[in-house]
């Protein structure tokens, strides 16, 4: 006899079985998940989702072949279920305490704001570069090259490129206070 692996009815008729019930709560238990546990009802549902999920996805016939589909079953409880309590844990560090998270502000264009005040900084030290500092500006920062890779390509020194980026750092720090000073 064949079972229909989408027959979900099929899936819960057998997961109701005592020892079936007894395979479930085993795997919870091995995942470390007892009645006392503050999540047990919500790993309860996983298990009984995971059980559906390993009913639907195990390929040998299934009456024929049940003492291998317990084994199955249980490894996959057991795994989905510290799987979802890792997903959960991760979940609720990364969250904020709602007395922390009052005075956060949250401004959706203060990050496009940011990169337009980039953009002008950028275009206003492009405008007062000289040809060396316009030359490390572009490669150097834009094109991601490296020091040698712009000696190279110039044929300069190293004590070179470093004073063309001394005096476009100079003029960048300029620049951004005197626009500091007109916020």
């Amino acid at each position: 006899m064949h079972a229909d692996r989408l027959d979900n009815q099929a899936a819960f008729d057998l997961l109701a079985e005592p020892e079936h019930q007894r395979l479930l709560y085993g795997a919870l238990k091995a995942a470390n998940i007892t009645r006392y546990h503050p999540q047990f009802e919500d790993c309860v549902t996983v298990a009984h989702l995971t059980w559906l999920a390993a009913y639907q996805n195990y390929e040998p016939e299934l009456p024929a072949n049940l003492p291998d589909f317990r084994k199955f079953a249980f490894r996959r409880i057991k795994w989905r279920t510290v799987d979802y309590l890792r997903q959960q844990t991760l979940r609720t560090q990364s969250q904020v305490d709602l007395e922390h998270a009052l005075p956060v502000a949250i401004d959706p264009m203060s990050d496009q704001e940011a990169h337009w005040q980039l953009s002008a900084l950028l275009t206003d030290l492009l405008r007062q570069c000289r040809p060396g500092e316009r030359i490390y500006l572009t490669e150097f920062f834009l094109e991601e090259q490296s020091v040698a890779d712009i000696m190279r390509t110039h044929g300069v020194s190293r004590r070179t490129v470093y004073n063309w980026r001394a005096s476009l750092l100079a003029k960048a720090h300029r620049l951004y206070q005197a626009t500091g000073e007109q916020d």
